[in-house]
């Protein structure tokens, strides 16, 4: 009779422990929550939907981007409206050439100016790798484009535009919480710190992950360098992809017109509004992994492309 009271003292016991051990173990597996912003663009001239669902999408987080890693997405919402609200920073490359900066200067205020009141605007200049500021953000965008300025166009000046992003990224001039931080860089992307006959960068790869790191979106404009060290094909081929490279990675877009100065940069900056108006916030809960992961958004909606981030921050 004590034997059976102390077996089932001890199931007892045995099962209290488990349970507290389960308990312990979801505990350690809590899911982390995290925001990812998207772009949602039609294919071959189709409108976009009007509405995008959690259902309509499919996020795998983790360094094998496997079924096992698949992320719940728990909530889209489309950011406009109330949600609009955006801190873009235009960051030019001071060792541009003037002639090269200097025509598409009109349409580069025009396109400030054009911004909706729910957008601020800050504008710095790269230089000697860093990111110079010379208007901190601002609802007010006459005087934002105000603070466009010709370049000093010294060949090299910038030395990196990668420095130069990390730099602006890890001290965003801003402590206000928003729903997008967005760059636009106007730089030949070429990258004076590293070596120019090899495609991979390590400086390219420590500005993507700040950026992610930050939850910054990254895109550029490709315009020449006031000296001759961008002017060979292959320096100007390394240097535009490693642009695309570092928009791809933060859910941007890199713009060029074949290897030289676009005849207008009308038309990117159209594109790149339109992008800023079809974007939705993907809020999704990961049960892997801390810190800076690789991240793929992915969708079976016909007719769309959706463009995400290839890495995300989980804190």
């Amino acid at each position: 009779m004590k034997i059976a009271n102390y077996t089932a003292l001890g199931a007892i016991a045995a099962l209290v422990f488990t349970n507290s051990g389960l308990s312990a173990s979801l505990g350690d597996t809590a899911p982390v929550r995290a925001n990812i912003v998207v772009t949602v663009l039609p294919k071959h001239g189709n409108n976009p939907p009007e509405t995008l669902g959690a259902d309509d999408l499919a996020v795998v987080i983790g360094r094998n981007l496997v079924g096992n890693s698949r992320a719940r997405v728990t909530a889209t919402q489309p950011l406009t409206g109330d949600l609009a609200a955006m801190q873009l920073f235009v960051l030019l490359d001071d060792s541009t050439r003037s002639s090269s900066l200097g025509v598409q200067l009109p349409d580069l205020k025009a396109f400030l100016e054009s911004l909706p009141a729910s957008a601020e605007v800050a504008v710095g200049y790269m230089r000697n790798g860093t990111a110079a500021l010379a208007q901190p953000f601002t609802s007010d965008h006459l005087k934002a484009a105000a603070a466009l300025r010709l370049p000093l166009s010294i060949p090299g000046g910038n030395g990196s535009p990668y420095f130069a992003l990390s730099d602006l990224v890890k001290r965003w001039p801003s402590k206000e919480s928003t729903g997008r931080r967005v760059v636009l860089m106007l730089t030949d992307g070429v990258d004076r710190y590293y070596d120019n006959a090899t495609a991979d960068d390590p400086y390219v790869d420590a500005a993507i992950h700040d950026a992610a790191k930050q939850g910054v979106m990254v895109y550029s404009i490709y315009l020449r360098d006031s000296g001759f060290f961008d002017r060979t094909s292959q320096t100007t081929l390394f240097a535009q992809s490693r642009l695309d490279e570092v928009s791809q990675e933060t859910g941007g877009h890199a713009y060029f017109q074949d290897f030289t100065d676009p005849v207008s940069i009308q038309p990117f900056l159209k594109d790149f509004k339109n992008r800023l108006s079809h974007q939705y916030r993907v809020t999704v809960e990961a049960f892997n992994g801390k810190g800076v992961q690789p991240v793929e958004v992915r969708s079976e909606l016909p007719g769309v492309t959706i463009q995400g981030p290839k890495r995300i921050y989980l804190p």
